[in-house]
C-alpha cells in the first residue's frame, strides 16, 4: 500500500466512481433526513428534566422502569429513525468493502502478485460472483440488524472491550463478504487472516476513530452557531468516515491475503 494513511480517505477512488459516488449519495440523504426530516417527535425535555432529578437522587433512578419514562411513543419513533440512520452507514461500509475486494481481485487477475509483491494462492484471487454477493449482504445484514441494539448497548457500556476485539471481528464482513468462506467459518477465518497484522489494525482503526471523534465535534461546535452548517456538516463527516473505515478494512483484507502473517515474500515476483 502506498500512502495507506491518505489512500484510506479516497472513497471516490473505486473502479469506474460510479458506484462510490451512488452510496455516497444515499447514505449522505438518509443521514441527512435525520436533521431535516426527522420522523417522530424530537422534543426530549421531559425526559431531560426526569434525568436531572435521577443524578440528585439515586433512588429515582434505581426505582423507575423502562415503561415508567417519559418518553413518548414519538420519541421512541425518533430514536429508531437516528438508529436506523446509523444502521445505513454500517451496512453501507460492509458493502464499499465487498465491491473494492471484488474489484481489486478484477483488476489483478489470477496472475498478478498484486500491490504487496507476493503470489496469492489462486483460491483466494477469484472475484465472487455478484448474485452470490448481493445474498451475502443480504443475509450478513439481516443478522446484524438482530444483533444491532445488544451490540450498540455493548460498545457504550464496554467501549474499552470493543476497542481490542474491534481489530479482529472487523474483518469478518471482509471474510464472508469476499467469497472466500461461508457464514460459519469466517469467524475462524477471521482469526487467522488477522495474525502478524492486529497492531497494524489496532493502530489505523484508533486513528480512524479519533479522526471522526475530532470531525464531530467540530461540526457540533459548529451547529450551536449556524444549525444550518451543522446539519449537513456532521452528516457529511459521519458517511465519510463509514465509507473510509470500509475502504481500511478492503485494502488490508486484500494485503492479508497477499502477505499471510505479514511476511513479506518478493522474490516470486523476480523469478
Amino acid at each position: 500500500m502506498q500512502n495507506p494513511f491518505l489512500d484510506i480517505f479516497r472513497i471516490d477512488s473505486l473502479g469506474k466512481r460510479i458506484f462510490s459516488k451512488a452510496i455516497f449519495t444515499i447514505l449522505l440523504l438518509i443521514k441527512c433526513s435525520v436533521s431535516f426530516f426527522p420522523l417522530g417527535d424530537t422534543d426530549f425535555t421531559p425526559f431531560l428534566v426526569w434525568f436531572q432529578n435521577a443524578v440528585n437522587d439515586p433512588n429515582l433512578l434505581m426505582t423507575t422502569t423502562y415503561d415508567q419514562l417519559p418518553l413518548s411513543i414519538g420519541n421512541y419513533i425518533y430514536i429508531a429513525h437516528v438508529a436506523l440512520a446509523d444502521f445505513a452507514l454500517i451496512v453501507g461500509a460492509m458493502i464499499y468493502c465487498a465491491v473494492y475486494i471484488r474489484q481489486y481481485r478484477k483488476e489483478h487477475g489470477l496472475k498478478d502478485p498484486g500491490d504487496s509483491g507476493y503470489l496469492i494462492p489462486p483460491p483466494f484471487l477469484k472475484p465472487i460472483r455478484v448474485g452470490n454477493l448481493i445474498l451475502r449482504i443480504v443475509i450478513l445484514s439481516f443478522c446484524l440488524l438482530i444483533i444491532y441494539v445488544p451490540a450498540m448497548i455493548f460498545v457504550l457500556y464496554l467501549f474499552l472491550v470493543f476497542l481490542v476485539i474491534v481489530p479482529c471481528i472487523g474483518m469478518y464482513p471482509a471474510c464472508y463478504l469476499s467469497g472466500d468462506r461461508g457464514f460459519f467459518e469466517s469467524f475462524k477465518e477471521m482469526v487467522k487472516v488477522t495474525q502478524g497484522y492486529y497492531l497494524i489494525n489496532a493502530r489505523f482503526m484508533s486513528i480512524l476513530l479519533c479522526v471522526y471523534f475530532i470531525g464531530d465535534w467540530i461540526t457540533t461546535a459548529l451547529g450551536r452557531g449556524l444549525p444550518a452548517v451543522g446539519f449537513v456538516l456532521g452528516p457529511l463527516v459521519g458517511v465519510i468516515m463509514a465509507l473510509s473505515f470500509g475502504r481500511y478494512v478492503g485494502i488490508i483484507y486484500c494485503r492479508m491475503r497477499e502477505v499471510p502473517g505479514g511476511l513479506i515474500i518478493r522474490n516470486h515476483a523476480s523469478r
